[in-house]
This record gives structure tokens, sequence and C-alpha cells, in this order.
């Protein structure tokens, strides 16, 4: 069996390389700046031809996407939906069989606590993020695409992190290393994690799951923020000093930020409204679905998995 694996130079993409290959696979990989990878293509999703990269392919793992709380709806929806949709038309032609997209819990995310969410959970009627906004059409571009000729899965893993991660905990690390620790209601909103093997080993689960299906995915340990940074602290060798917000304070700080990025070059604010809702209000997942239909079972603890990442 061979697998293209998008995205492969980011942090699930190059767990994907280990998993797959640990199982047999045969691999192709692409990203946009060339790297020393297995069979690498560079490719730009977005515009490039790309009949090579899925020609004489069993499997895609789409990993590749533009995630965080800043940039343009138009810069998300290119790099995630138009990739996307591209990706997918290749992939049908070439006769592809399995085409496993890794999403985002994001979708849930509606600025209220949200406590072991199900596949099946009510969505907001608008993302809080361009970025969410874009991940949720790109996954029903995917599911919607599932047939008897070409079987389309997804995962929703929830904030992966682990070596090669260059979002969740470099970013947490970048404002301890300021003296500062941003405690919204005090750090108590409860969080999941998932490790990059975690996520791995979903997405080649789900190759096999039953078409059209998609899976929340973590490591199935619930932390709270404060919990989680003091962890980090304790890893690091940090002393920051606490800074206690509300969450309404926060928020419409964050939306100032945002408003008078543009007279600052466009650079990402230091909070954003999507950061705040990120650690200032609970969301967790509910991983039964995923347990029961495609036997994943969480291998790594967090305390194993920062090891790493201060490795």
């Amino acid at each position: 069996m061979k697998a293209l694996i998008t995205g492969a130079s980011g942090c699930l993409g190059r767990a994907m390389i280990a998993e797959l290959g640990a199982h047999g696979w045969s691999l192709r990989t692409t990203a946009r700046t060339p790297v020393d990878l297995p069979d690498f293509m560079a490719a730009d999703l977005t515009s490039d031809d790309l009949g090579p990269l899925v020609d004489g392919v069993d499997a895609v793992f789409h990993c590749a996407a533009m995630s965080g709380g800043w940039g343009s709806p138009q810069a998300f929806h290119a790099a995630n939906v138009t990739a996307t949709a591209r990706l997918l038309d290749s992939a049908r032609a070439a006769g592809v069989a399995r085409f496993v997209f890794a999403s985002t819990p994001s979708l849930y995310a509606d600025g209220h606590d949200r406590l072991r969410v199900t596949e099946d959970a009510r969505l907001p009627a608008r993302a809080l993020s361009p970025y969410a906004e874009s991940k949720r059409a790109a996954e029903a571009l995917v599911l919607g695409s599932d047939s008897a000729a070409m079987r389309c899965t997804a995962i929703r893993p929830r904030a992966i992190y682990g070596q090669h991660d260059r979002a969740l905990l470099p970013r947490l690390r970048a404002t301890l290393e300021r003296g500062i620790l941003p405690l919204i209601e005090r750090g108590s909103a409860r969080i999941d994690l998932t490790h990059r093997h975690d996520a791995a080993q979903a997405m080649r689960l789900a190759a096999d799951g039953p078409g059209g299906g998609v899976w929340n995915i973590s490591s199935g340990e619930v932390f709270t923020f404060r919990a989680l940074a003091e962890l980090v602290c304790e890893k690091g060798g940090y002393r920051p000093r606490p800074v206690r917000l509300p969450f309404g304070l926060a928020y419409k700080m964050a939306g100032l930020m945002e408003r008078a990025a543009p007279l600052f070059g466009g650079k990402e604010p230091t909070l954003t409204r999507q950061a705040v809702v990120s650690i200032g209000r609970s969301l967790t997942l509910d991983i039964g679905a995923a347990r029961r239909d495609l036997g994943y079972e969480p291998k790594v603890r967090l305390e194993e998995g920062l090891d790493e990442c201060f490795a």
C-alpha cells in the first residue's frame, strides 16, 4: 500500500511518516518547501498540478493546513478549502481508494464551556474564526466526497503537540519566557490535548474506518489550563507572573488588538479572540466513538509527551 502524506514537514505529517512506515506502508510526501523526506515532491496544493502527487497512490492522508488565530479569511480559504477541493478532485481522477482528512474540533467552539463533546454535537451557526470556518468547509467537502470508489473519512484531533509543533506549546513557552502566565478566569478552563503519535495512530486507523465517518481524537486526559501551564513551567524552569483576567475583558482586549493590527503592519497581535476562547473556555472531547469504531486507544500521557518537547 502506498500513501501520500500532505503537510509532511509539520508536526502531524512527520508523525504520520513514522506511523505508516512502522506499519509497512510505502510513502510519498509533500509540502510547499523542499525537505529531506521519503519520496518527497514539493507542491503548492492551491495551484500546482497534483496529478504526479497522487499517481499510483492507494490512500491520501491530508495533514496540510493553514492554522492559527490570525490571517485573512481569503488566505485560510485558499489553503484549507481550495487546496482540499483540488486534492480531492485529483485523488478521485487517479483512482485513490482512501482519503483521510485531519480536521479540527475548533468547529465546536462557540464561546461557551463545552464538555465531553460528541461528533453529533450542535455546531455554532458561525465559526468563531476564519481558521475554524475554513476547516469546517473543507471537512464538509471531504465527507461529501465519500463514495464506494473513494472512501473518505476525517478525524478531529484536539490540540496536537509534540516534536515539530510550531503552534501550541511554542506559543505558550514564548509567553512564559516573557515572564507572563495569562490566567483567564483563573485558568480554570478544562482542555484536552493530543500527542502527535496518538493523532497519527488515529489517522491510520481512520483509513480503514467506515466511509463518511468523522471521529473526535484526544490523548484521553483532561486538565485545567492552569495545571497544564504549571506543568510546562516545571519542565522548562519558568517562573512567570500570573496575569488574571475575566473572560469578557480579555475577549474585548483581543478584539481591540486585532482591529489595531493593520496600524502595525498586520502582525499577529499578542492576544487574539481565538486564543482567548482556546484558553478561557472549556472544550473537551468524548472519544468513545473512535474507540468503538476504529479501535483507537491513546498511548502517550502528557508528562511523557512534554518530555519530548523539552528534550
